[in-house]
């Protein structure tokens, strides 16, 4: 019988916090293997989370106003 086997992608590294089975909080270390991403698998779920690095925002627009400097 084959088990299902969840992959979730994580922005944190290097450890990734998820809610588990049961409502509990378990936090899983990331490792790099062989020069891949880094990722890790929870031990009591069996869910796999593999960390991609997150890109930054294009065309971000920041309004004038407030705590905002304008050099």
């Amino acid at each position: 019988m084959s088990e299902k086997i969840t992959v979730r992608t994580v922005y944190d590294f290097p450890v990734a916090a998820h809610l588990c089975d049961g409502g509990t909080v378990r936090y899983v270390k990331l490792v790099r293997r062989s020069g891949q991403q880094p990722e890790g698998t929870c031990q009591q779920c069996k869910t796999s989370f593999q960390y991609r690095k997150p890109k930054p925002a294009k065309n971000a627009r920041h309004p004038d106003g407030e705590g905002i400097v304008h050099f």
